[in-house]
């Protein structure tokens, strides 16, 4: 034997579970996508506090990214970044109110997918265009449509118009929540909180979206693969709206508060961070310590509902034959600050805000769990979901394939050294507009909304919280040049 022909056996035998179990099908897609969960969030990352079990079962049978970041720190920016693979100053979308044009949407992932044979469908908070018209012009690159406009309301009656309806054909106004108002006079979908006068609650990320997934397996067509946006609600506030079945799961625990989460390390915060929003509630969850552990028992309490939605799903997929042809990616918009810095949210580039748990788990070739550090970001998913489907990725999108980590995630490959951040949305002044540049090591921060702009260059490495802004030191000003003139090449590279 020769050999090349022994270079093809052993290719034959590697390939396997792939080649051999399921030629010439194409996998079924998952893309479950959170809502404000922080990196920490997940049992798999070493919490052992919260209750994930389901998502740690899927991430413990894939590759676990470690280092798992988001281009834009806040929802809408970042669910347009996943939707088209690009950053804002690319696809425009820069605020709660704007959407993808019908040829930025004919070129966006689900569409792209359907054109070539998948079967797509979406559900829970769309988020992208703050109205209902808005919204419902992302139907048009779904088969089966079961999303919600605005920030998605936790509860529904059962027998409340979103949960009755039917995806494939109800993708209007007619599919809109329209139960009574809670206690504030919040009708339907705009934002009603909390279980009030309605009968018999159902909670969306637990059981409302499993249902709607349900009602896609059963009606799909057979002979097409299928492609799911599962996005659920989960952890974003109401924080107190979560799943009662899961008020004790945090029983006899104790909430893992940062250390660096301090009034002194507040208080040294530069003004912009002082004069931003998500400050006065920072301050105050440093003031009175018990709000703070409240909060994270309702946080822990939503990802532990989110979680119970994620195992019914990927028992469905089980249920109808699908699992094990799938590929299952998870991650979120963006994390979530617990008083560190002085600051409850988003937005601004501190890891808390800027870390987001990932994984990929392909069924047709579990990898065990492996954990990985190449830096990934929103829109490698992206990619990833078009390049694991065969689909030409248009040059027009940023980021990697991650299934060539998953491939082989102990191989030297070469990756990205570091990526950009860009945070356009200023909340009519209450946000500063962030860009930076984000290494292994090293994190260059830019408020470029500021006259002059202001500057932060931290030491990951001997920094980790971000508390000594290495901008003025001598020792660092070669590092700063350096790092500014990336930002500057990064962010003028992703110009229209």
């Amino acid at each position: 034997m020769n050999r090349i022909q022994n270079l093809c056996i052993t290719s034959l035998v590697w390939l396997f579970p792939i080649a051999i179990s399921f030629a010439n099908q194409p996998p079924n897609i998952v893309m479950i996508f959170t809502d404000d969960q922080r990196s920490d969030a997940v049992g798999y990352s070493g919490n052992d506090v919260i209750s994930t079990p389901h998502i740690d079962s899927l991430a413990n049978q894939g590759v676990i990214f470690d280092n798992c970041f988001v281009n834009t720190s806040i929802c809408a920016i970042s669910r347009a970044n996943l939707l088209l693979g690009q950053y804002p100053s690319q696809h425009g979308i820069d605020d709660f109110f704007k959407t993808p044009s019908p040829r930025q949407l004919a070129q966006s992932v689900p569409a792209l997918l359907q054109k070539n044979g998948y079967q797509t469908a979406f559900f829970g908070k769309w988020g992208i265009g703050d109205t209902v018209d808005a919204t419902l012009e992302g139907t048009a690159v779904f088969d089966f449509w079961a999303g919600q406009p605005m920030q998605t309301c936790f509860f529904h009656q059962p027998d409340c118009a979103y949960v009755v309806s039917n995806g494939f054909t109800a993708k209007g106004r007619g599919s809109l929540c329209n139960c009574p108002a809670d206690s504030a006079n919040r009708k339907g979908f705009r934002n009603r909180i909390g279980v009030h006068g309605l009968k018999n609650p159902l909670h969306t990320d637990s059981e409302v979206v499993p249902m709607h997934v349900d009602r896609f397996l059963d009606g799909r067509s057979s002979g097409k693969p299928v492609c799911m946006f599962v996005h659920f609600k989960a952890p974003h506030s109401p924080f107190s709206d979560w799943d009662r079945e899961f008020a004790k799961v945090i029983a006899g625990r104790q909430m893992p508060i940062p250390p660096s989460a301090t009034n002194e390390n507040a208080e040294n915060e530069p003004d912009v961070i002082k004069k931003s929003l998500g400050r006065a509630s920072g301050m105050t969850m440093l003031k009175h310590p018990d709000q703070l552990i409240q909060h994270m028992e309702d946080y822990y309490r939503l990802v532990a509902s989110m979680d119970k939605g994620v195992g019914k799903i990927v028992e469905s997929m089980k249920q109808r034959g699908l699992h094990d042809n799938t590929i299952y990616l998870f991650t979120s918009d963006n994390g979530h600050l617990k008083a560190e810095h002085g600051l409850m949210g988003k937005w601004v580039m501190y890891e808390p805000s800027l870390a987001v748990p990932g994984f990929l788990f392909d069924a047709r070739s579990p990898k065990g769990g492996q954990h990985v550090k190449p830096m990934v970001i929103t829109t490698d998913f992206s990619v990833t979901m078009l390049s694991a489907a065969g689909v030409e990725v248009p040059k027009a999108m940023v980021g990697e394939n991650l299934m060539r980590i998953y491939e082989d995630p102990k191989a030297d490959l070469e990756w990205r050294d570091d990526f950009f951040y860009d945070h356009p949305y200023e909340h009519r002044g209450a946000i500063p507009h962030i860009q930076g540049i984000r290494e292994e090591r090293f994190v260059y921060i830019r408020y470029i909304s500021e006259d002059p702009a202001v500057e932060q260059l931290f030491d990951l490495q001997n920094d980790p919280d971000q508390l000594n802004n290495l901008v003025g030191d001598p020792m660092y000003q070669s590092k700063l040049e350096a790092m500014r003139k990336r930002w500057k090449e990064r962010r003028d590279s992703l110009l229209p």
